[in-house]
């Protein structure tokens, strides 16, 4: 029996939402492996069908996020990929993820980018995905499953370059604003870095620290941010730079 496998590394959960998104037009049950905090090896059978989902950073696969997918094995597993970035660009992303997939013995058949709120810099693709966007979306997946039911495997060529672009670490400092934090530790048990210490979680490693946004997105009191002057520096550049309307794009 068929079982949808939806595949995630979401930090600010707009990836997150964009698989969830395909995954609802699929009958079949599902289960979530959200690679935020599942690190471990997982082999998948070839009636199951996966949905991987993965961020744009900097025009790659965040590394942890590659490391991590990559302990995830195919058995001829048909897997649908998406890359979901902010309005700025794609670059290598798409590629990257299609070729870790198709090196662990996963079947792609489908292939996307999609366009949601950028989770850095807030003025840029506000409110998206929009209604537009999901009925793209929805498209783009009834299209995947009548692909899957006839059998078909990803045949468009992937944009991109190999090798692939170099990571970037942004220099954007994450802060922590003490009168607000109540010392949840949430954002410790998020950070896939381990760059917060459980002993002070107003303190980040900012060399460990990958700027993925998952401890300001899961803070309660809203107390963590970007700051200093690099970040305010950048904003209105980047905001203004990409304040175009891009669209997202599928591949079969």
């Amino acid at each position: 029996m068929n079982k949808i496998i939806k595949v995630f590394f979401s930090p600010s959960e707009t990836t997150k939402k964009v698989v969830n998104l395909i995954a609802e037009n699929f009958k079949e049950e599902n289960e979530i492996c959200d690679l935020l905090y599942f690190n471990n090896e997982k082999e998948f059978t070839s009636d199951n069908i996966v949905i991987v989902g993965m961020p744009v950073f900097a025009g790659r696969i965040p590394e942890t996020a590659r490391e991590r997918l990559s302990k995830l094995k195919g058995n001829n597993t048909k897997a649908i990929a998406v890359v979901n970035y902010g309005n700025a660009q794609v670059a290598d992303a798409l590629v990257e993820l299609v070729d870790i997939l198709q090196e662990n013995n996963f079947d792609v058949i489908a292939a996307a980018s999609t366009i949601s709120h950028h989770s850095i810099f807030d003025g840029v693709a506000i409110g998206r995905p929009d209604d537009e966007d999901i009925a793209k979306i929805n498209e783009f997946a009834q299209n995947a499953i009548e692909k899957i039911e006839n059998g078909g495997s990803l045949e468009s060529s992937i944009p991109g370059n190999r090798p692939y672009i170099d990571y970037k670490q942004l220099p954007f400092i994450v802060s922590c604003d003490v009168n607000k934090c109540v010392f949840c530790l949430e954002c410790v048990s998020v950070c896939p870095e381990k760059a917060i210490p459980d002993d002070d979680p107003a303190d980040v490693d900012l060399d460990l620290c990958s700027r993925c946004t998952s401890c300001i997105n899961i803070c309660p009191e809203n107390a963590r941010a970007f700051t200093g002057e690099a970040f305010k520096a950048k904003k209105p550049a980047f905001e203004s730079a990409n304040a175009e309307r891009k669209e997202p794009e599928f591949y079969f």
